[in-house]
């Protein structure tokens, strides 16, 4: 009965493959019909389509309200970026403005011949003057660096507060793997919104370094599982010829949270505002979660059909589509998934794992690279507002760049070319050039290595969530993303090498990452113009994998797609 309802369904099937999988688990479905539900009777001539081909056919054309929607639904990405640079302008540490106002300081002037560069950090750090007793800061702005003596020797203590938002990061994205895939992308979205909000708005009230460091790790642990299952629900909702626009459209406005964090820290020049400023953002930017619906994928492999039909006869009013799906079976897998059988997948499917593995690394050089560049400006140019704000400014370029690169030469090979250029950046950098009294090689350098790094970055989302199954996604998500999250905590602490070994050896590591990086790409699959996987079994099918397409001709079902 089965194979004659595939028979009479329509021909679209043939040519995308819409039909109902065989796999392992559904080859028993001729003595067991129940074994695998579409919502319709096999008998009755309907269109059984996958929801990649609905989305598709729903899809005509980007228009306002759609774009509206993809924006809505992405601004708590704002909040992340804001939540990972923050401390760098509240805890920032003004060494070029401060005065003597002891004996001990002022022979310490007298000694360095009255020279302009004594207010500095080397002037304080080398002369071991104490805030409060030596010199008192003069600086018209307020961070924690000065409220608790965090300077010169412990320094490395700022860096230490930036880098437990990752660890926070780390460990909620773990968590995270069995909520995306139990509750939702966006059930996860907003629990993890709510945890970082009040998190961030507790900061002012809790003044002393340890209880910062508490602040960070759950700021890092609920802003990660917000951004992590705000993208995965947008991507999809995304048709496959538009996924390489809408993905860079989410970090524009990552990196537009960077931009407002800059004037937030600009005009405010209170710490303890600007805490409650980016607390308060986050409560506002729960708003379209909380209207938007889940993903009707999610829902799919749930085995809820009829709501996931709902969901897309939703999205067609929004794509001003005519289209009806009564007439149209959902074609799919009811998955009971567990968690450990999502991990005994891996075992399982040989090419789903190496995927995954080689993901893994992805995230966490990229991450190391990314983070590292994004807290070394300070080191790299004296003002820290227009150094920051061109590093922001330059993100944008990077991922309309991405876009334009991504749509012309698809994910895998745009990404190559990001990272040779990155590679070749990184050793441009390293001669030591003025190029004006504010301006030298390096920073231009680095500037484009910044760019560079983005692109790859934004294209690197992209990538892993169409390699991903549906079924999986969720988890190998926040697996790379709990990896990057290691290589972010890193990447901080490479920026400190600047001042303490020659400034050339940061630069040195950057390189080799890029290395390891380009290398990892080379062993990937490009996904560019194919359909998502929704099972492990379609990952191995898409590749080629001969065992598995031999279970297919066994089964006598040789339909399947061979995009």
């Amino acid at each position: 009965a089965v194979q004659r309802g595939l028979q009479e369904s329509s021909g679209i099937n043939a040519e995308y493959g819409g039909m109902l999988r065989q796999t392992p688990e559904t080859v028993k479905m001729q003595t067991n019909p129940g074994a695998v539900k579409t919502g319709c009777a096999r008998t009755e001539k309907k269109e059984y389509l996958t929801i990649d081909q609905v989305v598709d056919r729903i899809y005509t054309g980007l228009n306002l309200k759609l774009f509206l929607v993809f924006i809505t639904a992405s601004l708590p990405a704002t909040q992340t970026a804001m939540q990972v640079y923050m401390t760098i302008f509240t805890g920032f540490i003004p060494y070029s403005e401060w005065t003597c106002v002891s004996e001990n300081c002022f022979s310490a002037f007298k000694q360095s011949n009255y020279s302009k560069t004594f207010y500095s950090a080397k002037g304080m750090c080398s002369n071991k003057l104490e805030a409060g007793k030596d010199f008192n800061w003069t600086s018209s702005r307020t961070s924690f660096s000065m409220d608790w003596n965090i300077y010169c020797e412990t320094e490395s203590k700022l860096s230490v507060i930036s880098s437990f938002f990752f660890i926070g990061a780390s460990l909620g994205l773990v968590c995270s793997s069995a909520i995306f895939d139990r509750f939702g992308r966006k059930n996860g979205a907003i629990a993890g919104n709510i945890i970082a909000a009040l998190a961030t708005t507790s900061a002012p009230w809790l003044l002393c370094f340890e209880a910062m460091l508490v602040v960070r790790v759950f700021q890092g642990f609920g802003m990660f599982i917000n951004l992590t299952g705000v993208y995965c629900w947008v991507v999809e909702f995304s048709p496959s010829r538009i996924r390489d626009i809408v993905s860079p459209l989410i970090l524009a406005i990552w990196s537009s949270g960077f931009v407002i964090l800059v004037a937030i820290s600009y005009f405010i020049p209170y710490w303890k505002y600007i805490f409650l400023t980016i607390g308060a953002l986050n409560f506002v930017m729960l708003v379209p979660l909380f209207i938007y619906p889940i993903s009707p994928r999610f829902a799919l492999v749930r085995g809820r059909e009829e709501e996931a039909k709902r969901i897309l006869q939703l999205y067609a009013k929004v794509c001003n589509s005519t289209m009806c799906l009564d007439k149209i079976c959902l074609d799919f897998r009811v998955r009971v998934q567990n968690y450990w059988e999502q991990i005994r997948d891996f075992k399982t499917y040989p090419t789903l794992r190496k995927q995954t593995l080689l993901c893994l690394l992805c995230w966490f050089t990229i991450a190391a690279l990314f983070y590292g560049f994004d807290f070394g400006w300070g080191k790299i140019s004296s003002n820290l507002y227009v150094s920051y704000l061109l590093a922001a400014s330059s993100k944008f370029v990077a991922i309309v760049a991405s876009i334009i690169f991504c749509h012309l030469m698809g994910r895998k090979n745009s990404t190559l070319l990001f990272l040779l250029i990155g590679l070749l950046s990184l050793f441009l950098a390293m001669p030591n050039v003025a190029l004006g009294p504010n301006w030298t090689l390096q920073f231009v350098a680095c500037l484009l290595g910044n760019m560079t790094i983005t692109a790859a970055y934004t294209v690197n989302y992209l990538y892993t969530s169409e390699l991903a199954p549906t079924s999986h996604r969720g988890m190998i998500m926040s697996m790379c993303s709990s990896c990057a999250r290691v290589g972010s905590f890193l990447g901080i602490y490479i920026s400190l090498l600047h001042d303490i070994t020659d400034r050339r050896v940061p630069l040195a590591i950057f390189a080799g990452l890029t290395m390891v990086y380009i290398t990892a790409v080379l062993f990937l699959s490009d996904t560019s113009g194919k359909r998502i996987p929704e099972t492990p079994y379609d990952v191995e099918v898409l590749a080629g994998n001969k065992k598995y397409e031999s279970v297919q001709n066994q089964t006598g079902d040789n339909k399947l797609d061979n995009l």
